[in-house]
């Protein structure tokens, strides 16, 4: 186990953002101190999405950091928490020969939608290391009622207050493990589950009241909420919410093929088709909780929070290796479609691991330029010219979402140069100078008009495509 996951971190490229990390915009608010200009304060995100445990997080640990750190904590994390995935299915009947077993730890961990959080490091750090002690400690919850309810209570709290994406996958599992458990049973702990997010969601709201002074979340504006009160607003809410679904499955159509082969294949034999329908339960929940939150608020679950679609594709090839031993003794045409799994594993491991490597290379290929604009501009005056980097993107970008995100990339990659100083937006005729100069070079000296001293103007590029 320690073997293939160390060689997933090495061939997905997990290691260079680990290392080298791309921050995303917002999640400089759990890396830095409390006031910093151009940062949304951690609160924030407690009034606006209920994150209380990540500014604890950022409060004990988070600040104290860097990037660096933050990025290889979270990649510990992951890595422990895909091992407790692996491990929960081995403990639930899941156990292939040794090849088979590493192509399935690798499609486990080459997740195509996980990748798009490791920008997030700070904030989602605690999210993971949720996941991962949840994960660890299912089997031994699930020995008694008690501890199952008690397990369910604290990991569906814990998840709400950092990242609810998290809680979907920890149910996935949790009915996984059941095995071909009384249908009473398996009902009982999805009822569970939906009453602790409730949980979770009461605590959330319960807490910005007494901290906040409003009982609930305020919705960001950027996230075009809708609330339901009327009929027109339930018709605007279900098309948004069957765009979002269209759109997500339309680029993971072949995750979705994989999953329907391996449904099919296992639905012919009983035991696997006890297994397949107690997971539909779980997806069932799923889908209709992100129904439910976008019916009610109007807003849209992007598709990196949509942990568990990689599971719609990953589960039913690994319930194909249930009785992988007995078909041994069954024959060539047992042989034959015992090779089926792994022939799917394998589609999973490679497109998985090609997704990650396109995702993190595009992200890294950034930030080298930005790094290197950064470093162009305060290389002459290292120390103090940071108080005289001014910054102009194009207006016509400047205030859309991808300029925000790659002109907060830009200001923060000065940061980083300078120790701590931010520059400023350009004004006046430092805009007109770097605006007739912005094709030519993303770094300009402009010269005040008597000589007697200048600013090193920086141009953000044009966004990249993976915005």
């Amino acid at each position: 186990m320690p073997a293939v996951i160390a060689v997933a971190f090495l061939v997905t490229q997990g290691v260079a953002q680990a290392v080298t990390p791309f921050i995303r915009q917002d999640d400089w608010t759990f890396l830095l101190p409390d006031d910093q200009p151009n940062v949304a304060p951690p609160r924030y995100y407690n009034i606006s999405e209920g994150r209380w445990l990540n500014t604890g997080w950022w409060w004990l640990v988070g600040q104290h950091g860097t990037p660096t750190t933050a990025a290889l904590t979270y990649a510990a994390g992951y890595a422990v928490l895909v091992a407790g995935m692996w491990r929960v299915l081995h403990r639930s009947g899941v156990r292939p020969g040794p090849v088979v077993d590493a192509l399935l730890g690798l499609a486990l961990y080459a997740s195509c939608v996980w990748v798009q959080l490791l920008y997030w490091p700070g904030a989602l750090t605690p999210s993971v290391l949720v996941g991962a002690a949840a994960m660890w400690l299912l089997p031994r919850a699930a020995a008694s009622r008690p501890r199952m309810a008690l397990w369910l209570l604290l990991s569906g709290v814990a998840a709400v207050l950092s990242y609810p994406p998290i809680g979907v996958v920890l149910l996935v599992f949790a009915v996984v493990f059941l095995r071909d458990s009384p249908w009473r049973r398996v009902l009982g702990v999805t009822a569970g589950w939906v009453g602790s997010f409730a949980a979770g969601v009461a605590v959330a709201y319960t807490l910005n009241w007494i901290f906040n002074q409003h009982f609930g979340i305020e919705m960001a504006s950027w996230r075009n909420a809708n609330p339901l009160t009327s009929l027109d607003a339930l018709r605007v809410n279900a098309g948004r919410w069957f765009e979002s679904v269209g759109g997500l499955w339309a680029a993971q159509w072949w995750v979705a093929l994989v999953g329907l082969v391996a449904a099919v294949l296992g639905w012919r034999e009983t035991p696997v088709r006890a297994r397949l329908q107690r997971l539909l339960v779980a997806f069932v929940v799923a889908s209709g909780l992100d129904a439910a939150q976008t019916l009610v608020t109007g807003t849209v679950t992007e598709a990196r929070g949509q942990l568990w679609t990689w599971l719609v594709a990953v589960l039913p090839v690994a319930f194909l290796l249930l009785h992988r031993r007995q078909a041994k003794d069954r024959g060539v045409r047992a042989q034959v479609a015992e090779r089926v799994p792994a022939l799917l594993l394998a589609v999973l491991a490679v497109a998985g691991v090609l997704s990650w490597r396109a995702d993190i290379g595009a992200h890294q290929a950034t930030r080298v330029q930005y790094d290197a604009i950064a470093e162009e501009a305060t290389a002459p005056e290292r120390g103090q010219a940071a108080t005289r980097v001014v910054v102009y993107q194009d207006p016509a970008v400047r205030n859309t979402r991808d300029g925000r995100l790659m002109a907060s990339t830009m200001f923060m990659a000065v940061r980083q140069e300078t120790g701590g100083v931010q520059p400023r937006w350009c004004r006046g005729d430092e805009c007109t100078v770097l605006a007739r100069q912005a094709a030519d070079h993303p770094v300009v000296r402009i010269d005040s008009p008597a000589g007697l001293s200048h600013v090193i103007g920086i141009v953000v590029p044009a966004p990249p495509g993976w915005v």
